[in-house]
């Protein structure tokens, strides 16, 4: 898919980045400055800008953004996800007592994604949060597909050792 303008990058991207800014704990008011501030970086650098993935550099100028504001009021992100969607990944079987047990674990799969590093953290908000494609991360980060691929198992295997250490301490 060929991008045209700014414009068409804009109507193609913006919603994405929007989306995942709110999933990682930014609130809506920041997220919609912060993608505004990144569309007008890329226009104001365009000239000089010698990117072969444009997406992907504005995909990471919004994080950097994010985490830039986050240091500066010195407060640290809360996750916000569909946990009914990302958790549905992890069970094997649904029963009426594991969406019960969803809705109770609420505040928990927070924790435990916070407690991963930032990248794992990412990736599976991306791909399970935000329903993206291994292709479509890919093209956001800059990465190869099966760089993605291993990256997200050892992020499901990682966040799976640390659900059963929680599970464990809560018995």
């Amino acid at each position: 898919m060929k991008i045209e303008t700014i414009e068409d990058l804009y109507k193609q991207k913006s919603q994405i980045i929007f989306k995942h800014l709110i999933s990682i704990g930014c609130s809506k008011e920041n997220a919609e400055d912060i993608v505004q501030t990144t569309f007008y970086k890329a226009i104001e650098n365009m000239v000089h800008l010698e990117v072969n993935n444009l997406s992907a550099w504005l995909f990471k100028v919004s994080i950097h953004q994010f985490y830039d504001k986050c240091r500066r009021n010195q407060r640290y992100p809360k996750v916000n996800i569909n946990h009914e969607a990302f958790i549905h990944y992890f069970i094997q079987e649904e029963t009426s007592e594991d969406i019960l047990l969803l809705k109770e674990l609420h505040g928990e799969v927070q924790s435990i994604l916070n407690e991963l590093k930032p990248s794992f953290k990412n990736l599976l908000i991306l791909k399970y949060d935000l329903g993206l494609s291994y292709e479509e991360i890919s093209s956001l980060l800059d990465m190869k597909v099966e760089t993605i691929r291993t990256s997200l198992y050892r992020a499901r295997k990682e966040f799976g050792k640390k659900w059963s250490e929680h599970i464990e301490r809560r018995s």
